[in-house]
């Protein structure tokens, strides 16, 4: 009888881990399938920006649009996350040092990257937040492009990038989308060559782009995709999210991150970053903000 019993718990626990290992595998296997699925290379036809003036322009888009966050104030790159069960995210070195891009990738490689999240390869790049950017000017990304090839060459390797198992489940059930923006993005679609820089609601929608990675396309908050476990929730900046703030509250939490009733915004809202956007800039995005249609918080 024991003998029995003993095989039938045997059977059972090979019959379980078969079982893990198959799921373990259909995750791997799907998961890879769609990372390495090739994109079409559509080539901007996009003149670089040149000038001192474009280039200061250039660094400072660079870090009011959250480049610097993932690719260092140097260029060359750090690591964002690394958890075995997510991966290893971080930014490339952008230089033209060795184990750099810069000297390898074209004005037109770089403007896909930025804006269709896709790698000269023609695969998706992981992590990076185009989605934020597939807006973005021909203007903007060529200052930004200029202000990356003024950068001094740093010699330090690429960091490899690596998917973890937990990120390849919640990627293939939805819940981490961002891990390939390249497949929100309709790539057929054509950014504007030039936005009208002024206090206008639409110069203001234009900028609010770089805000829908953590607030949503509605802009009403919620939990952050792919984000770490104790980051809270983006907040809800609708009007009824933002309550009886007003323009000075708003321009106050975007440059010192003190918020109306004294608390400070929590990271990872890079309100220093942020604090380098223009007076029109700002206005321009409360006037936006203004303009949205309450909806439920976090019906994203």
């Amino acid at each position: 009888m024991a003998a029995k019993i003993t095989k039938i718990i045997t059977n059972t626990v090979v019959a379980c881990t078969a079982l893990i290992v198959i799921a373990v595998l259909a995750v791997y296997v799907l998961s890879s399938i769609r990372m390495n699925r090739r994109y079409a290379l559509v080539a901007s036809q996009l003149t670089v920006a040149s000038g001192p003036a474009a280039i200061a322009d250039g660094q400072r888009l660079f870090v009011t649009r959250g480049c610097i966050d993932c690719h260092g104030a140097d260029l060359s790159g750090k690591t964002i996350v690394d958890d075995p069960a997510i991966g290893k995210f971080a930014g490339t070195n952008l230089t033209s040092g060795k184990g750099g891009v810069a000297s390898s990738l074209s004005d037109s490689a770089f403007a896909l990257a930025i804006r269709q999240g896709i790698g000269p390869s023609g695969r998706a790049l992981i992590f990076m937040p185009s989605t934020d950017y597939q807006d973005m000017s021909d203007d903007d990304v060529s200052k930004i492009i200029a202000y990356i090839r003024s950068r001094p060459p740093v010699d330090k390797p690429s960091i490899p990038q690596t998917v973890g198992p937990m990120a390849r489940l919640l990627f293939l059930t939805g819940k981490m989308p961002n891990l390939l923006p390249a497949e929100l993005i309709n790539h057929q679609a054509k950014p504007p060559v030039h936005i009208a820089v002024a206090e206008t609601v639409a110069y203001g929608h234009y900028l609010t782009n770089m805000c829908t990675g953590c607030h949503g396309k509605r802009l009403s908050g919620g939990p952050i995709p792919g984000g770490a476990p104790n980051w809270p929730p983006a907040k809800d900046i609708t009007p009824a999210g933002l309550g009886h703030w007003n323009k000075v509250d708003f321009i106050k939490a975007m440059r010192t991150g003190v918020l109306p009733d004294g608390s400070i915004l929590k990271a990872p809202m890079p309100w220093q970053n942020f604090s380098q956007l223009t007076n029109v800039e700002l206005t321009a995005m409360w006037m936006y903000l203004r303009t949205v249609s309450p909806v439920a918080f976090g019906n994203h």
